[in-house]
């Protein structure tokens, strides 16, 4: 009985820090931002990696490299999708992350 606790617990704790975190993108580039209103096409994706549940960025978080220099007005959205949930059910017991980040451009 002591053992299935132990392991609820381990569980418990796993899936918090998984909703948890720290992540951060850095927005940059020289265009406008949009509101999150207005629609778009999608121009670029980029994973970003995490260590430490998000506290400490392992890959490039800046979406300078992603943004064109002709694009106007963009929106970024962040989120973790099916491809980034299957990664983190592996890395996540070494505490890496994984979440998306894309860019639309709005005309």
């Amino acid at each position: 009985m002591e053992g299935k606790k132990l392991v609820s617990l381990i569980l418990l704790l796993a899936v918090t820090m998984s909703i948890i975190g720290c992540f951060t993108i850095r927005v940059g580039g020289k265009a406008e931002l949009a509101a999150s209103t207005e629609e778009g096409t999608k121009i670029a994706e980029k994973r970003c990696w995490y260590a430490l549940w998000g506290l400490i960025p392992i890959s490039d978080n800046s979406t300078d490299s992603l943004i064109p220099a002709t694009a106007k007005k963009v929106r970024v959205e962040t989120k973790i999708t099916i491809m980034d949930a299957l990664i983190n059910i592996f890395t996540l017991l070494v505490t890496i992350e994984t979440f998306s980040v894309q860019v639309y451009e709005v005309k």
